[in-house]
């Protein structure tokens, strides 16, 4: 270092003759003598200047000449020494550089990390370059001096060396090694410094200063980029050779055989590093499994045992990490970085372009830690695991730790592998992106046998929302053959993974196991046969596979694990849930798991799966020990209205998919969840909810609407208080907007993940809805309704706890500073911390006055330089002991540590530390006070989240426009069957999507079923008949859909609690809702638009009640005409004649209304007496301009059936060509006519059995059901109670009930109804007497 009073430093900076390093890259004006340098400071100056002028491709190796310039010796001062007991000079300090660009990689969202290992959090240890190369801007590279290079290779010089040949000659690489390398070998700027450190003891051994004191002008070089993202630097007057190569032959001191030395050197690194890493190219499981073949674990790595041994302590510490993580990208931790390694590195670089270089023999690629919530985003938004690598301590926390201990450490800090980020697992607010939940799901399947061979399938569900930490679990038993409830709860939960068994159908797998369906056909690997089926470890089979990966999106991960060892069976999974001891020491398990392991296997089953994968996440304890587990039903037939997959999907509740599209449930599952509006949807209609989770009990509550006529109604009236009283709702409204997400705070709290200002948001917003309830208590008073009274009730007093923990910390500062300082007195090691800091401090004072009164110098002051504090600093001309160590200097000051300062400055460092780690555990014990109260605030978080929906539905009903009722909910009076009446019915959100819509909307009357008897036993409803089917005929494109959409949404809406866009609506609760709409294959499944519509019709053929509405679009259109309409005729005839549920059935079967109109004797039938008294026609109007092929589509239903249904005038509006449509038309009269002379040849023929004329087919297959039912029943009966143990019951009092019972009929597969039979016989044979 040079002399602190030394002359040239006492030259003014703009009096310097000295020729700037910059000069080397621009052409100087005139070559003049230069004066060597002398000044270190001076040196810094102009080598800062460089490096914010140039790129970083030539700042490596103006770095190295930088090295070299520090090199002379420096004069001791008398009784003085350096710290260490030499002089070392210290490295460039860039850090504001550092921070400038890194501020500008923020801005350009890219950023990387270049460094080999910096344990310390400091700066000044640890100063990593990172870039993205970008077009014109030039990157700064910062050299770190960390000590985590003590567990480097011991190959950095050989490897400086390759890098210095890099630009000036390829190198021949072998094949294997190209497989890891992409590109030349980038720089390592502090391994080129430890290498050429020494190389030369004077200013005029340097290189560069040989250059400068010889006078020489310099040649300009140019910095030309290569397009790989490992760049090379060119000269222009010397062709690839590198600036500081060119500069050495200008020494010619470097012998001739230097160039083959290297060479050689590089061949052996490369063999060298070939062989280290050479299965990396044959990539293969922990079980020796390749990728593609079967039973291959994607998360697994078999790393050899010789590369074990020949890694260094880091590359160890890395690759016991990553290979129990080989599918995840690993983010490792390093200083104020997150750095990527090989593989990860290369994704990096090829995804978002970061910088990739080598370190510590691995490809590197990096960003700094400030950025890591935006990086892992981005990685996730590409699909990628983020496995996330943390450094559990400091460089000084490591000593501390270390000392006293006999065993020598490795040198490295410790790190931990704290979580592993998914898509459908993730907790950090930062990367949550909507509000709706977000769930991973566990799914096992069982079989067993039945008494009589056959074979009954049962699934365990469960499924975490790891946002909220709350915990579903199901099973769903005998479902059927299409998997129906299965696919509800899919799209009814949306999850975003899926945890599966290994070993049944999957991904590249199949299942070989032919079994034989119920008709004889073979369905391979349909069902389940291995010994293991019963428990659920046998795997999937493939027609459950076909079920998920139908209805699941298209960005579901699929994650299989093994069987018992990874998916918990249900013995594993009750010992390891007991040995976690999730839920206390007590052991007491949530009543949902009781049941389940007492009851339910399989779902037990399940959780064990979830809870297995949620551990390799390192998220099983923080999200199990709250204990948040739920049965969930996702058909709840006893209290909700049914909404399967397909309804969900053809109604547009959450999306709009369009009509013909290759899977709507599929699209409904792969529905974005967000805030934003879809405009068409029946979510966007009524989601006014003001908090995120209101939003998501809102979503829930439009997938469950109610079913009993008590609750409903109790909800209207709590809708209808808040849209009377304006002032109130908004003043309630108001609160709630403000509110954070509270149900997700509670979470984050629990895990103690939560960060501070999340934390005082979280204690404002409950400060907030404690006001707002006591509000609503005083303004409501008694005229409140009985459920919000009941709400207000159960809210739970927050005032001691919310002013308790008011009092536990720092307001102010915690608001200003987000840290969390305990108040004086509330945590004891925080005080005792605090008063070993003030003694230090004390010291400090007094060993300052002391050093003042010895040298007699009131001039003598503390500094703090980096990381080394209370610097004695003092006036040079001081003369200091020899035991006093000199830290640093200027031309005026020498700056110093007396052995007792050193000690104590080291004693305070390890105070500071320890009050760092002692307010990071007083948070965490605050938190785990707060939590203590969890139940009682998720109480008051329910109790808000249910009053915002009532809100959001009062907004919506609000917002409905004219006419809109509330609509009357009717009791059921004991009779089978529905009742559904609006008047001037309009579709909710067509009517409000478009601009002007509402005005235009054509409304509807629609009446379905019976309301009651009069006094005369008349059951007629209010259009004169009591028809529960309407056949609907009209043109194409006449509004039949519409029609049938609307119908659905005003029943959804009614039992959801919110007014109806009609004039008057009058509904008995239906039990479920099927829909049939729509015209669409499914490939993956195999299978054809008619195959899809029949086994929809199956579905609802099965489960379908008299309380139910059915709709029916077009039925039997995807086959021939003869087989369409036949179909049609028989699912009609028995909808109408065996289950007398309500609902439409939308044709353009002409034929079909025809053959069913008529009455017993074949005349015209009246609504009295016909083949189907339960059906009435009805037909879309239009007004047809035939001249001109041109259809006016009025809109309006009326009673009748269409004459036409004007296909062609609807091609012509197309823009099918005239010609074509002409000739169609002509071509359809030709068939009409044959078919009316026809049927008119019919009429006239004389009838050779009189009684078939009579009693036509229809009736006499229902005289038949009827006995066929009749001798069915008792035998059903009888096996049902063998199976169940329940004796057999009478038919009386049960006619709310299916033939046999409900486990009867679906024994028989019969789903039919004694109450619809014999009203239906009565009513098409009508007797004088009735």
């Amino acid at each position: 270092m040079p002399q602190p009073n030394s002359s040239s430093s006492s030259t003014p900076k703009g009096a310097r003759t000295q020729t700037s390093i910059f000069s080397f890259f621009s052409t100087p004006k005139k070559a003049g003598r230069t004066a060597a340098p002398q000044s270190r400071d001076s040196q810094d100056e102009l080598l800062e200047e460089a490096s914010a002028a140039i790129g970083d491709d030539l700042l490596a190796e103006v770095e190295q000449a930088e090295v070299m310039l520090s090199s002379p010796a420096v004069p001791k001062r008398t009784g003085a020494k350096t710290l260490g007991g030499s002089a070392k000079p210290k490295g460039i300090k860039r850090k504001a550089l550092a921070a400038s660009h890194f501020e500008e990689l923020d801005a350009a969202g890219s950023d990387t990390s270049e460094e080999d290992g910096a344990d310390d959090d400091a700066d000044d240890d640890y100063n990593p370059a990172a870039s993205v190369q970008r077009a014109g801007r030039g990157r700064a590279r910062v050299v770190d001096d960390s000590d985590d290079d003590l567990d480097g290779d011991l190959d950095g010089d050989l490897e400086a060396d390759l890098d210095d040949e890099a630009g000036a000659q390829s190198l021949s690489l072998s094949p294997s090694l190209h497989a890891r390398q992409r590109g030349l070998r980038r720089p390592d700027l502090k391994r080129m410094r430890s290498s050429v450190a020494g190389a030369s003891t004077s200013s005029e051994g340097s290189p560069l200063m040989a250059a400068l004191l010889a006078g020489k002008t310099p040649v300009t070089p140019t910095l030309e980029r290569t397009t790989t993202s490992l760049s090379t630097l060119s000269v222009a007057s010397s062709g690839s050779t590198p600036l500081m190569q060119r500069m050495n032959l200008q020494q010619k001191t470097q012998p001739a055989s230097g160039d083959d030395a290297k060479r050689e050197r590089a061949s052996k690194f490369a063999k060298k590093n070939e062989e280290r890493y050479a299965w990396l190219v044959d990539v293969r499981d922990a079980q020796g499994v390749r990728p593609g073949e079967p039973g291959y674990d994607k998360r697994s790595l078999l790393i050899p045992g010789r590369a074990w041994s020949e890694f260094s302590a880091f590359e160890r510490q890395y690759w016991e990490i990553k290979s129990t993580n080989w599918d995840s990208v690993v983010f490792f931790k390093k200083g104020k970085f997150y750095e990527l390694y090989e593989n990860d590195a290369t994704i990096g670089h090829q995804e978002f372009d970061l910088k990739m270089t080598d370190r510590v023999n691995m490809r590197m690629a990096g960003v700094p830690e400030s950025s890591f919530d935006h990086w892992v985003a981005q990685f996730l938004a590409k699909g990628y695991k983020v496995a996330r690598v943390d450094q559990m301590e400091s460089k000084l926390a490591k000593d501390m730790r270390e000392r006293g201990t006999a065993k020598k450490g490795d040198g490295l800090v410790t790190r931990q592998l704290t979580g592993v980020l998914t898509a459908g697992t993730l907790v950090d607010p930062s990367l949550l992106t909507h509000d709706l939940a977000t769930y991973c799901m566990a799914i096992v399947e069982g079989t067993r046998e039945r008494s009589d061979a056959s074979r009954v399938t049962s699934f365990g569900v469960a499924f975490v929302d790891t946002a909220t930490a709350q915990f579903s679990l199901c099973s769903i038993t005998d479902d059927a053959a299409d998997r129906s409830a299965l696919e509800t709860l899919l799209v009814q939960i949306n999850p975003r993974e899926v945890v599966y068994v290994r070993g049944g159908a999957g991904p590249g797998l199949r299942v070989v196991q032919p079994t034989l369906s119920r008709g004889g056909m073979a369905e391979d690997g349909d069902v389940l046969s291995s010994p293991d089926a019963w428990d659920g470890m046998a795997g999937i089979s493939r027609a459950t596979w076909r079920s998920l990966k139908n209805t699941c999106g298209p960005r579901t991960d699929w994650i299989a694990m093994a069987a018992r060892t990874e998916f918990w069976d249900v013995p594993t999974a009750k010992s390891e849930i007991e040995q976690a001891a999730y839920f206390g020491n007590a052991g007491e398990w949530p009543q949902a798991l009781q049941h389940a392991a007492a009851h339910d296997p399989l779902a037990l089953a399940a959780v064990g799966g979830l809870l297995s994968y949620l551990r390799t996440l390192k998220l099983d304890r923080d999200l199990a020990s709250l204990g948040n587990f739920a049965a969930y039903a996702p058909m709840q037939r006893s209290t909700a209205l049914v909404l399967d997959g397909p309804t969900l999907a053809n109604l547009d509740l959450f999306t709009v998919s369009a009509e013909g599209a290759a899977n709507p449930v599929a699209a409904a599952a792969a529905r974005g969840n967000s805030t934003a509006r879809v405009e068409g949807t029946l979510f966007a209609l009524v989601n006014h909810a003001r908090t995120a989770f209101g939003r998501r009990l809102l979503s829930r509550w439009l997938c469950h609407p109610l079913r009993h006529a008590a609750t409903i109604n109790a909800r209207l009236d709590a809708v209808e208080f808040f849209m009377a009283d304006a002032e109130l709702a908004d003043a309630a409204s108001a609160t709630l907007r403000a509110l954070p997400d509270l149900e997700r705070a509670l979470s984050r709290v629990h895990s103690g993940r939560c960060n501070v200002p999340d934390f005082l948001d979280l204690l404002a917003g409950l400060r907030a809805v404690a006001t707002m309830a006591a509000q609503l208590r005083h303004a409501c008073a008694s005229e409140a309704p009985a459920r919000i009274s009941a709400l207000l009730r159960s809210f739970p007093p927050l005032d001691e706890l919310l002013t308790e923990f008011a009092s536990a910390y720092d307001a102010p500062l915690a608001a200003a500073e987000a840290r969390l300082l305990p108040c004086p007195g509330y945590d004891q090691p925080y005080d005792d911390i605090l008063a070993t800091i003030a003694e230090l401090d004390a010291w400090f004072d007094v060993h300052l006055k002391e050093n003042r009164k010895r040298f007699d110098c009131a001039a003598i002051v503390y500094k703090h330089i980096g990381k080394e504090h209370y610097q004695l600093e003092m006036p040079a001309t001081i003369k200091v002991p020899s035991s006093y160590f000199r830290l640093s200097a200027t031309k005026a000051v020498n700056r110093y540590w007396s052995p007792e300062l050193r000690t104590k400055v080291q004693e305070h460092a390890e105070a500071i530390e320890t009050k760092t780690m002692v307010l990071n555990g007083y948070r965490q014990r605050l938190y785990a006070r707060f939590d203590r109260q969890y139940g009682l605030l998720m109480k008051a978080v329910a109790v808000v989240a249910e009053l915002d929906c009532l809100l959001a539905l009062a907004v919506a009903s609000a917002s409905l426009g004219s006419p809109a009722s509330r609509p009357t909910i009717l009791e059921s009076n004991g009779d089978a069957g529905g009742y559904i009446e609006f008047r001037q019915l309009r579709h909710p959100c067509v009517a409000l999507a478009a601009s002007g819509a509402a005005a235009d909307f054509v409304a509807n009357d629609v009446v379905l079923g019976r309301r009651g008897h009069d006094a005369n036993g008349s059951s007629a409803g209010p259009d004169g008949d009591s028809a529960s089917m309407i056949l609907l005929t009209g043109p194409n494109m006449g509004g039949k859909s519409t029609l049938l959409r609307q119908l659905c949404l005003g029943v959804i809406l009614a039992q959801l609690g919110c007014y109806v866009p009609a004039q008057s609506a009058c509904i008995l609760p239906v039990d479920r809702l099927f829909t049939r709409i729509g015209a669409r294959d499914n490939l993956l499944a195999g299978r054809s638009t008619f195959m899809v519509e029949m086994a929809e019709t199956s579905t609802i053929l099965r489960y379908a009640t008299p309380c139910s509405l059915v709709v029916l679009d077009e039925l039997g259109r995807g086959t021939s005409t003869h087989d369409g309409e036949a179909v049609a005729y028989g699912v009609l005839h028995g909808l109408c004649s065996r289950l007398g549920c309500l609902g439409f059935f939308s044709t353009h079967y002409g034929l079909l209304a025809d053959s069913l109109l008529r009455s017993v004797d074949g005349s015209e039938a009246t609504n009295a007496a016909s083949v189907e008294p339960h059906l009435r026609p009805m037909f879309m109007a239009c007004a047809v301009n035939e001249d001109e092929h041109r259809v006016t589509f009025l809109y309006r239903l009326q009673h009748g059936v269409a004459s036409k249904s004007h296909g062609n005038n609807v091609a012509a509006m197309a823009g099918v060509p005239v010609s074509i449509v002409q000739r169609a038309s002509a071509i359809a009269a030709q068939f009409e006519l044959r078919v009316k002379q026809r049927q008119l040849s019919n009429a006239t023929e004389p009838a050779h059995d009189t009684h078939a004329r009579v009693l036509p087919l229809t009736v006499q297959s229902d005289f038949a059901n009827l006995l066929r039912m009749a001798a069915l029943e008792p035998a059903v009966r009888l096996a049902a109670s063998g199976d169940s143990g329940v004796a057999a019951e009478s038919l009386a009092g049960r006619e709310e009930e299916p033939v046999a019972g409900e486990l009867g009929a679906k024994r028989a597969n019969e789903n039919q109804y004694w109450s619809c039979i014999v009203d239906h016989l009565r009513r098409t044979m009508p007797t004088p007497n009735n």
